[in-house]
This record gives C-alpha cells, structure tokens and sequence, in this order.
C-alpha cells in the first residue's frame, strides 16, 4: 500500500506554478478545477489555452503538462492536434494510467484538482503529489458530495506537505 501522499492546498490551479521546487510534471483536471462542470468544448479550449499559457510565462516544457477528466470529448486530438498528445479523455480517474515518463518523477509530478477522491486518489495511487484547489466554481450535488467525503478519509491518504515558494 502507497505511503501518504503529499498534500499542496492552492486557492487556485495556476499556483502550482509557485511552488519551489517547481514540479517535474503536472496532471490538471479539468472539469471543477480549470473549467465549471459540464463546459462546452470551446470552454475546455480557451481554459488549456490560458494554462498552457501561464506555464509556458513560467518556463515549464508543455510536454509535461497533461491534462485529465473523465469526460469522452469525442474526436478532441482530431480537432485540436496542439493538445493530442497531452490530453486524456474519458480518464475513468482515479482509475487512469499517466504516462511512465510521469511516474519516474514520482511526488516531483503534481496533479492539480478539485476532488480528493478522484484526482487525489489518482496522485496517492502512484506515489504523486496532490495539489487540491479550493474551488469557487459552484459545484452540483454530486461534486459537493464526493468532496465532502474526501475530507473525511484525505487523513488516511494525504499528508498536508509544507510548501516553499
């Protein structure tokens, strides 16, 4: 069974770019954390475009910011061959695969989101980092839900990491 995993609280995604040392690589949800829940695909865009953007201002090789969310955005890396590569559908997060390059850089590689028991789970499952945003999207039941009882078990997974910058 994985150790605890380390737990950065941001109150938004893009200070994950703060953080010293700056991460090997960074899993972003999308959905509650870069986007409002259920967004439109040209909301998804413009929000990988800004923090895509953001990244590259801080020097950070875009090959390794991949972004994750359980939405099956049909023919995405078709349509917008800038993100194939780096953006992974239909995630069944905490369930997903990240790349192995990721899972070398082990608690070096961050995921970036808004639930403990799906993105955090994710990071704890290979020994990442999880940076949990505190979301001011208004989330639907079922997100409050699952955030709620992730609160309650993130003693038993997730350890409050000190945070330089």
């Amino acid at each position: 069974m994985p150790s605890r995993a380390p737990l950065l609280l941001l109150e938004n995604p893009e200070n994950v770019f703060d953080l010293r040392p700056t991460p090997a690589a960074l899993l972003v949800d999308v959905e509650g954390t870069l986007t409002e829940f259920s967004p439109s695909r040209g909301s998804v865009i413009e929000a990988l475009k800004r923090f895509d953007e953001v990244a590259r201002r801080n020097s950070v090789d875009l090959r390794r910011v991949h972004y994750i969310t359980n939405a099956d955005f049909k023919e995405f890396g078709v349509q917008y061959p800038d993100f194939a590569a780096r953006v992974h559908p239909h995630a069944r997060k905490p369930f997903f695969a990240p790349p192995e390059e990721f899972r070398r850089y082990g608690n070096d590689t961050v995921v970036v989101g808004d639930q403990y028991l799906t993105d955090g789970l994710l990071a704890w499952r290979f020994g990442f980092s999880f940076a949990l945003v505190r979301t001011s999207v208004d989330q639907p039941t079922w997100p409050r839900v699952q955030r709620a009882i992730g609160r309650v078990l993130a003693l038993v997974f997730f350890k409050v990491a000190e945070v330089s910058r």
